[in-house]
């Protein structure tokens, strides 16, 4: 290995450098160099193991709001097998965190003995309609599901209410004895 030159992968013999006369000029070398890119930007900070599913649904149920909705209606019927995901993910949605992103919510449970798939009927304030039906699917599904649904029509409120020391750092007028 000694005398060889190193260009990436390719190994040439000091001799392959013998300057050749071309129109750029004397001595340029015929060879160039095959790597075209800088490398790598290794990753910095630490590498975290892989999240589970129960810690995943915990981001989901983290984010997850309801401002958009104006009625949830969940149907099922407790005699199928596949009932348990959606009393999970309903048990979840009824926390009060995320029915404090919309007060005003109506949640309606209609349990059926018809042999019904349960479904997820969310009726939204522009009178539109989202059916999610939650046979075959776990928690996880379902909240990505219903967050990838209503996170985009979520508005920011403006706070109209002013407290009263806001309005005095505001300059307002002080009552009270002279």
């Amino acid at each position: 290995m000694q005398g060889l030159v190193h260009f990436s992968r390719i190994c040439l013999k000091p001799s392959a450098f013998k300057p050749v006369a071309t129109s750029l000029g004397a001595g340029t070398p015929l060879v160039t160099s095959v790597r075209t890119h800088l490398g790598y930007i290794p990753f910095e900070g630490r590498v975290g193991r892989k999240l589970s599913n129960t810690e995943l649904f915990l981001h989901e149920l983290k984010a997850a709001n309801i401002q958009p909705a104006k009625k949830i209606t969940y149907t099922f019927d407790p005699m199928r097998e596949d009932y348990q995901s959606i009393r999970n993910f309903m048990y979840f949605w009824n926390r009060p965190k995320v029915l404090e992103t919309n007060i005003k919510v109506l949640t309606k449970v209609d349990i059926v003995d018809d042999r019904r798939e349960p479904t997820i009927v969310i009726e939204l304030q522009d009178k539109r309609e989202i059916e999610v039906r939650t046979g075959n699917l776990t928690e996880l599904e379902i909240a990505r599901i219903v967050n990838y649904y209503l996170l985009p029509l979520v508005t920011e409120e403006q706070a109209a209410t002013e407290t009263k020391a806001s309005k005095a750092a505001a300059g307002g007028k002080k009552k009270g004895k002279k």
